[in-house]
């Protein structure tokens, strides 16, 4: 019997692995990460500490996985992502507070080389870490030029990509309001990326 994992279940297979990770668009989840952290968070953390974190998690965990489709592996990857990161700030607390011993980062487990070491090849590299991060400081530039309101509705719609039924109920408004603001955020965020704007939307469509 052939221990090759299926066609249709890229995750599992280290020559796909590479291709499906850039598929994921790396900087709409960079953005993602940096609006869970808080100001005491970031001393702690990086956004980038935290997505190869991730991805180790992923790799190491993926026959748990079923996959169906990439929009639910990306979500998968959200929640291994914001699980970690509530593990390592209650860890960090402990630690202040002189109890538990810290849970190790990723980046602590050896250096910055043992990425390479553990993940199928070119899944991730410096060069396109640095990409990535360019990117989303630009994609989080414009997002946050947006009005409060709209803001959060942008950022859940177009980056955690939750329907817009969803965002509406996350946010405590009505549909409707939660429609009429998604036009207007996405219109505004349009107009602060600018020529960009083409670059800065992960198929997102109106509501």
């Amino acid at each position: 019997m052939s221990s090759q994992p299926p066609q249709d279940a890229p995750h599992l297979s280290p020559a796909s692995w590479g291709k499906l990770i850039d598929s994921l668009d790396a900087a709409t989840i960079f953005v993602v990460i940096s609006s869970w952290l808080g100001a005491d968070a970031r001393a702690e953390l990086s956004v980038e500490d935290l997505w190869q974190e991730t991805l180790w998690m992923a790799w190491r965990d993926r026959d748990q996985h079923q996959w169906v489709n990439l929009t639910r592996y990306r979500a998968w990857l959200l929640g291994i992502a914001r699980n970690r990161l509530h593990d390592l700030l209650r860890s960090a607390r402990r630690s202040k507070r002189g109890g538990h011993v810290r849970t190790a980062r990723f980046s602590d487990i050896g250096g910055s080389d043992t990425v390479g070491g553990v993940l199928p090849p070119q899944s991730t590299t410096p060069s396109r870490m640095m990409s990535h991060m360019e990117r989303a400081r630009t994609l989080e530039r414009a997002l946050n030029s947006l009005p409060p309101e709209l803001r959060e509705l942008v950022r859940l719609r177009m980056f955690e990509e939750l329907s817009t039924r969803e965002a509406a109920e996350r946010l405590g408004i009505p549909l409707s309001t939660a429609k009429h603001r998604l036009v207007r955020g996405l219109q505004a965020y349009r107009d602060a990326l600018g020529k960009d704007f083409d670059i800065g939307v992960r198929g997102v469509q109106q509501p």
